[in-house]
């Protein structure tokens, strides 16, 4: 039994590759295998599983998206992945809730290990109930929208959570940029309406000779912390023309919609929210997002991170000359750097 407690968990994660798009498109598999003792392990996908009361299951139960309700035994192991658990029978082998719901009753008995990631048990489960160790990682009880129940519904929340989190991290390091170097992201702005197919070009090709070298490196096992090092170079470089980006977004959203010049800050906040909005849209939020940072990076290799052109945003936004955020005027910018206004 407890040899395999260990192969059950990995099955159930593999089956979590080929379950996501099963489920999408309403497909139902169930899948049972007769072991040489006899007992019958059985694997379903989408599809609720019940052992009635007084019947006894012989073998393991693994369940993705699908909800599994025992009133009577099991003598193997029961995983359950983004659906529902109803537990208020026996299990011989360990209990695995990974991202499901799980609700165990006064009268359920598990006599080897309860182990549950994911949203909080349902139900006051004393200690001579489990006959073996207790893990209970319900984290997402401390995470707002989470919700109760696993399943599709249950993932899609999970993966809003995960997107509003990589959300916040983003605009908290293009803040940072924004206090660091507040006039190379102005100057890449600038340059952005006039050379944003170019941008595109280079950032296509950078981002595919970026991927190659990566995958080049990690192949030869010694070159990994290049490839680490260079990823990375890649990420802080799209950063810093995101940011410039969204940096063009706000100044024009502020000159348009309120009349004036909107600060440095202001303007990346304001280009962030609708940035947000868009991103968290299903399917076209991913190809807006993905198009944003090949510009990105693109924009930010063609101006040589800011530091090739005068900072003009304001008057090449706006197509007149004239003084820019922070009060510094172009034609002065041009004078000093030797470059024609």
């Amino acid at each position: 039994m407890r040899s395999r407690s260990f192969l059950v968990p990995a099955a159930a994660a593999l089956l979590c590759l080929v379950a996501i798009p099963q489920a999408a498109a309403g497909g139902r598999h169930h899948i049972v295998t007769i072991e040489t003792d006899g007992s019958e392990n059985e694997v379903s996908i989408a599809e609720p599983v019940h052992v009635a009361s007084g019947e006894t299951h012989e073998g393991d139960i693994v369940s993705v998206f699908g909800d599994v309700s025992i009133e009577g035994t099991v003598t193997g192991n029961v995983v359950v992945v983004l659906g529902d658990l109803d537990l208020s029978g026996t299990v011989e082998g360990d209990v695995e809730s990974i991202l499901t719901h799980p609700h165990i009753t006064e009268s359920a008995r598990i006599e080897g290990e309860m182990v549950n990631v994911g949203w909080p048990i349902d139900g006051h489960v004393r200690s001579e109930q489990i006959g073996g160790d207790r893990v209970d990682i319900s984290v997402l009880r401390f995470i707002p929208f989470a919700g109760k129940g696993g399943g599709l519904g249950g993932l899609l929340r999970l993966w809003f959570i995960i997107k509003l989190m990589k959300l916040a991290a983003l605009f908290l390091i293009l803040l940072l940029l924004t206090a660091l170097v507040p006039r190379r992201l102005e100057t890449i702005a600038a340059a952005l309406p006039r050379r944003w197919g170019h941008a595109l070009l280079v950032g296509l090709l950078t981002c595919a000779g970026a991927g190659i070298a990566c995958v080049v490196l990690a192949i030869t096992i010694i070159g990994i912390p290049l490839a680490v090092a260079l990823a990375a170079a890649v990420l802080v470089v799209k950063w810093i023309g995101l940011g410039s980006v969204l940096m063009l977004m706000g100044h024009t959203a502020g000159r348009n919609l309120f009349g004036r010049e909107l600060p440095h800050v202001a303007s990346v906040l304001g280009g962030f929210v609708a940035y947000a909005i868009i991103c968290l849209v299903p399917f076209f939020g991913l190809i807006f997002a993905f198009a944003l940072d090949i510009l990105a990076v693109g924009i930010a290799v063609v101006t040589r991170f800011g530091s090739d052109l005068p900072p003009r945003f304001s008057a090449a936004a706006a197509g007149r000359p004239g003084p820019i955020a922070g009060g510094i005027n172009p034609a002065a910018g041009a004078a000093s750097s030797g470059t024609p206004a």
